[in-house]
């Protein structure tokens, strides 16, 4: 990483991935360019996409509805969120293996800047830049908690699912399959209701003893151990004070 790149990016936390820590920084300020970065040989690093969960801003929301529109719920908070990321190793080459996407060395230090997220929007004009990535009005200030539940991919391993290149643009960003699963608990009211009994019932670890299905109360459980017409995706987790259900009262 050149001096210049790194005057530029401020340490938000320790991105916890195989056990290893790496320093997690985004470009400050919330008014740094898509160029500025370019410039300062954002592009020298790794590319990677970088999946963690998220509690969504508005502005994030703004984005993911303007690419995947339907994809978000009206008042959906929290979700897992597909990054573009750049990695940097202290002697120039991957940090990651392209093969599998894991560390390439265990004991490796390294530093991950992820361009699209900035800390603190406020006051900042949107559209006031236009460049090649998109300008100000592709970044946002979304919020990655739980950074040792967050998942790597090389960019050809991300693409191979549907021929596109996610990592050809550094700010991109994209909503992603939630691991989790909750029963849609609704009352007559359309409020939710923690007594209603719905179609969805967990499985395996969650379900009966032989592992079949059982109703375990309006619970998130793992998405793969669900089943039923009621199960509807959701974060597994949230900050503390927050509550899950929140989105339907």
């Amino acid at each position: 990483m050149t001096p210049k790149l790194r005057s530029m990016i401020f340490l938000v936390g320790t991105l916890v991935l195989g056990g290893v820590g790496l320093r997690l920084s985004t470009p400050q300020p919330a008014t740094r360019s898509m160029a500025e970065l370019r410039d300062a040989g954002i592009a020298d690093g790794q590319r990677f996409v970088l999946t963690c969960p998220e509690r969504l801003t508005q502005q994030t929301r703004r984005r993911i509805n303007a690419a995947q529109p339907g994809a978000l719920r009206p008042k959906q908070v929290y979700a897992r969120v597909h990054r573009v990321s750049v990695c940097f190793n202290p002697d120039a080459g991957n940090c990651l293996r392209p093969s599998d996407g894991a560390l390439r060395v265990a004991d490796m230090e390294g530093d991950v800047v992820v361009p699209s997220l900035r800390r603190d929007l406020m006051g900042v004009d949107l559209d006031a830049g236009n460049d090649a990535d998109g300008g100000e009005d592709s970044v946002d200030d979304s919020l990655q908690f739980r950074l040792d539940d967050c998942s790597v991919t090389t960019c050809p391993n991300f693409d191979a699912g549907d021929g596109s290149n996610f990592c050809s643009r550094l700010n991109r960003i994209a909503l992603a399959e939630s691991p989790c699963a909750i029963p849609l608990c609704l009352g007559s009211d359309g409020g939710w209701d923690d007594n209603a009994v719905v179609d969805c019932r967990a499985t395996g670890p969650y379900g009966e003893q032989d592992g079949g299905a059982r109703w375990r109360g309006c619970n998130a459980t793992p998405s793969q151990h669900t089943t039923g017409a009621a199960c509807v995706p959701v974060a597994c987790g949230v900050l503390a004070g927050d509550d899950l259900v929140e989105e339907w009262r």
